[in-house]
């Protein structure tokens, strides 16, 4: 069964949508998960099927537009603050907390990509989330944008936020761009990315350029050693082209027990939650939330 809903984080519109399992008896309350969604994208892309997957395992799933994006408010648009979006987690786990079919302290967060890092750091800072599982997440998003960029895009880039700032200081204007230009992607994420845009046109890849200046100093492995004795699972791809599964190696020795790392083999960035590759991840996932929710 699916519910769509709205809450509020920092007086802001946040859409949503609560998967509950269809053999829910009145007035039982079961285990909640808060989903969160990667870099650019909207609620509706990839996470619904993991969603429906934990309902069927008997949890209550809810997924979100953050701040900026899709169905939710904000202004102006396309906006990709990290530490904005933390708060919106916060305040979707006060309202999934709140609902009358969820246990109050079995609370938990899933997310991937820019989500995974986003749940990261927010597990280290909201200690109402008992267990999160974070999907090829990243500890450093200035190191993983460096990465990804050749010696001289890295430097271009950097002088691209720098001219950026004088510009918004003195003028008060926006720049938009497309997400590729402050993080490089490879190939098979570019054709990818279009196939989902054709299916999905409420998302858009075009976003702020300021967004990589709040992006470059955002690190989650800086808060992961908070999380104890609360529990987090990393989880990543060997195959990962767009985001280095030494990321998750990193965040993963920085936190302190219980944890877990779990690196699947031949899997890349997009196939690890979606078709078979979600039957890999899923049985890790189903054992860390039934061990720790």
């Amino acid at each position: 069964m699916e519910r769509i809903v709205q809450f509020y984080s920092e007086a802001l519109p946040m859409a949503g949508v609560l998967f509950l399992p269809d053999d829910l008896p009145r007035g039982e309350r079961r285990p909640g998960v808060v989903l969160c969604h990667g870099f650019t994208a909207i609620k509706e892309v990839l996470l619904p099927e993991i969603a429906r997957r934990l309902a069927q395992l008997g949890y209550i799933a809810l997924t979100f537009d953050y701040r900026f994006l899709g169905e939710s408010g904000g202004e102006p648009r396309r906006q990709i603050i990290p530490m904005l979006q933390i708060e919106d987690i916060r305040s979707a786990v006060t309202f999934l907390q709140h609902q009358p079919e969820v246990h109050p302290e079995r609370l938990g967060l899933l997310g991937v990509s820019l989500g995974g890092a986003n749940v990261s750091f927010a597990a280290g800072v909201e200690g109402r989330v008992k267990a999160t599982v974070s999907v090829c997440g990243i500890g450093d998003c200035g190191r993983w944008i460096r990465d990804a960029c050749h010696f001289w895009e890295w430097k271009a880039l950097l002088q691209r936020l720098a001219e950026d700032r004088r510009e918004r200081v003195f003028t008060g204007r926006l720049q938009y761009v497309q997400a590729r230009e402050i993080v490089p992607e490879p190939e098979s994420t570019a054709k990818l990315f279009d196939q989902i845009l054709l299916q999905y046109p409420r998302w858009s890849r075009e976003i702020t350029l300021a967004s990589g200046e709040a992006l470059i100093t955002y690190k989650p492995e800086s808060v992961v050693q908070q999380i104890s004795p609360r529990a987090i699972l990393w989880l990543h791809g060997d195959a990962d082209e767009r985001v280095s599964m030494e990321e998750s190696v990193s965040m993963y020795r920085k936190a302190g027990d219980p944890k877990k790392l779990v690196i699947l083999p031949g899997l890349g960035h997009s196939d690890i939650i979606s078709g078979p590759g979600l039957e890999q991840s899923l049985p890790h996932i189903k054992e860390w939330f039934a061990e720790h929710l």
